[in-house]
């Protein structure tokens, strides 16, 4: 039987009633990449809180949502843009949490001309996210966590989710062309982002900060409703 889509918003619990705690933990760069491959330009001014309670149905309230990522080293225009995001996000998104991770300096070498340039590496991204699920689970933080992610390092939290508590329910969200089969069979049930999903969350093309500053959105990010 296939688990797709299987969200259960209700579980009978003595100090909760009948609402479902919901927890959404999102894999930045996993979620970025698969809107870059899908959309190209599009969709990637998220609104990640608002994705979040996209998921809910009734029986079900936002207990918080964590946004997993990592700053950039270099001094491109991609890290630029990724500041601007951050900025945004922590000026429209009240309940989201950004943990970091970090990025390691490696030297590659070019396999047809020997040449040597610097690289660097994502990493503690998954281990944070793994860290995170288990202790929010062990600590009763949800009833339902949905995990935004398509990387099958992410197997082993949910199959201890599964194994130690298994009145909680794990939801994977597919990020576009990030499926994981192993993390289908991992979870209680799963689902991928459409495009619509993304399309009315984003946020607005000009954010308004506390201290009456304006953050906008990046021109090389194309805003969707521009579109034709």
């Amino acid at each position: 039987m296939s688990k797709k889509v299987q969200q259960n918003p209700r579980k009978t619990n003595g100090d909760h009633g009948n609402t479902a705690r919901v927890m959404v933990y999102i894999d930045g760069y996993n979620l970025y990449y698969g809107i870059r491959a899908a959309y190209g330009g599009r969709y990637k001014w998220l609104d990640l809180e608002s994705l979040a309670r996209d998921f809910l149905r009734p029986g079900m309230m936002l207990a918080g949502v964590k946004y997993f990522t990592a700053i950039t080293k270099d001094t491109s225009d991609s890290h630029r843009r990724q500041a601007v995001y951050l900025k945004a996000l922590v000026a429209y998104c009240g309940r989201l949490e950004i943990i970091h991770g970090r990025f390691l300096s490696k030297t590659k070498r070019c396999r047809a001309c020997g040449a040597q340039y610097p690289s660097y590496e994502e990493k503690k991204t998954d281990v944070n996210i793994a860290c995170h699920i288990l202790n929010d689970a062990h600590r009763d933080r949800f009833d339902i966590a949905y995990l935004i992610s398509g990387d099958s390092d992410l197997v082993p939290p949910l199959t201890i989710i599964g194994q130690y508590h298994p009145e909680k329910k794990t939801i994977v969200a597919h990020p576009p062309r990030r499926k994981s089969e192993e993390l289908c069979r991992a979870a209680s049930g799963w689902f991928s982002i459409g495009e619509q999903k993304l399309k009315r969350n984003q946020l607005p093309e000009r954010i308004r900060t506390k201290s009456g500053g304006r953050i906008i959105r990046p021109d090389a990010w194309v805003s969707p409703a521009s579109e034709t």
